[in-house]
């Protein structure tokens, strides 16, 4: 229900009724067309059940007549009683069997599809930390999609070490966001391996919610610890935020879910470092979604190279 009300909320805010109106009726002519074709079909066998053995009796007795053959009280009795027997298993389980096998052979192909997909290595990302690496990628080569002939990554090798900034630059397509899913186990590699010693903690472009408290969304289930806590409210350039109506003293502990409360986007993606500041270290894009350059260059100094450095 809760999705329910989620995408009704999104199609008014963009006034996107009319266009999700027309896509709406043309797929349900669609049904509707299939629906009816499968009502003609039971609605015939349905009828032949009712009206079949009548039929068949009457012809029967007809053609005997028409051939001047002698019917006895005895062979009507048996007669109608054979017809009526064969009603049941030709007009109604015979139909009725053909439904099922066809429903049953779809299934089956359904979970053929499904037992024949590839199977996923179990891969072991998480290592204990040895102090000496963070990541370690070797000879790294994957594919989103098996069937083409151009790898997402290919041969790739490189180190990361406790302590270390490590940034990925390249144009649109290049595979940024391939390379994080690869260190999150999300891009299973065809050839080489990823090592990551330690834990980790992955911040996307667009920050993700779960209902509850502002605080529960920042501690994500971590031992609330005061002076941590503020530090991070300060590197994340949300101190001067308190004076404003969202952030009052009790905002903290002000229940929401996503959509009920109106967040400046800035915020969000304030939440997002908070989130980062509060554990270790994945980041995609972090600045794109600062309109101000100099809340950029606060979280950038105070956040990445302040508090994550010292995690």
């Amino acid at each position: 229900m809760s999705e329910y009300v989620t995408g009704i909320r999104t199609i008014k805010m963009y006034v996107w009724e009319n266009l999700f109106e027309n896509l709406i009726t043309r797929l349900r002519r669609k049904e509707i067309s299939k629906i009816l074709k499968s009502s003609y079909l039971r609605g015939m066998y349905l009828t032949s059940f009712f009206a079949a053995s009548k039929i068949m009796i009457f012809v029967t007795f007809i053609t005997n007549e028409f051939l001047d053959n002698l019917i006895t009280a005895s062979q009507v009795f048996v007669v109608v009683t054979l017809f009526e027997a064969l009603r049941f298993s030709s007009t109604l389980c015979f139909p009725m069997a053909i439904e099922k096998v066809s429903e049953a052979v779809i299934s089956i192909r359904r979970i053929k599809n499904f037992l024949l997909l590839d199977e996923m290595p179990q891969l072991q990302l998480q290592l204990p930390s040895d102090g000496e690496r963070t990541v370690d990628v070797q000879d790294f080569t994957a594919f989103w999609d098996e069937e083409s002939e151009t790898p997402t990554l290919r041969s790739l090798s490189f180190t990361v070490r406790p302590g270390e900034l490590l940034a990925v630059v390249g144009p649109v397509g290049a595979g940024k966001s391939s390379l994080l899913r690869a260190l999150l186990g999300e891009l299973p590699p065809s050839q080489g391996k990823v090592s990551v010693h330690g834990r980790i903690a992955y911040v996307s472009q667009q920050p993700w919610m779960f209902p509850g408290t502002v605080r529960s969304n920042i501690l994500f289930g971590k031992k609330y610890e005061k002076d941590r806590y503020e530090k991070v409210i300060r590197a994340c350039a949300l101190q001067e935020n308190r004076e404003h109506h969202m952030m009052n003293p009790h905002f903290p502990t002000t229940r929401f879910s996503q959509g009920q409360l109106c967040i400046d986007p800035s915020v969000s993606r304030y939440r997002g470092f908070q989130d980062l500041s509060y554990f270790s270290w994945l980041m995609m894009e972090i600045l794109s979604f600062f309109s101000l350059w100099s809340c950029a260059l606060h979280v950038m100094t105070h956040t990445v190279n302040g508090v994550l450095l010292l995690v």
